[in-house]
């Protein structure tokens, strides 16, 4: 427990003592970043896109985690745990396909206003 608890400590204070050290630079990096943003809007990022990053970072992490418990430790663990990680990656990428799809319908509307339907079709969007 005393070296866990080490270990944090010794994170915590190597993440503040970078904080500090690198403030200018932070604060520089921080107002180049406002600038491109005002500069290039169509840059921006986009929270989805992270979101999803994150989950299948997450699943990858935990499928390196279950080989090694494999190799390791014990072999039938391996299905319950990319049982529970891959579930929540599906959804994620689900979600994200989804919410591509209507942004581009819309996209799609609004460069070709003759095209038949109505922007209420696309709140039944389904998975084509």
């Amino acid at each position: 427990m005393g070296v866990v608890l080490g270990f944090i400590g010794g994170f915590v204070a190597c993440l503040a003592a970078l904080m500090v050290l690198n403030s200018k630079g932070m604060a520089a990096a921080r107002r180049r970043r406002r600038k491109e943003a005002q500069e290039h809007p169509e840059r921006k990022l986009q929270a989805t896109k992270v979101i999803v990053f994150s989950v299948l970072l997450t699943y990858f992490l935990a499928f390196i985690l279950g080989v090694w418990v494999v190799i390791w430790k014990d072999f039938y663990q391996l299905s319950t745990l990319l049982a529970f990680v891959g579930s929540a990656s599906v959804f994620a990428i689900g979600f994200y396909c989804w919410k591509s799809k209507a942004e581009n319908l819309l996209k799609i509307k609004q460069q070709l206003p003759d095209t038949p339907g109505s922007l209420s079709d696309f709140s039944n969007i389904s998975s084509q």
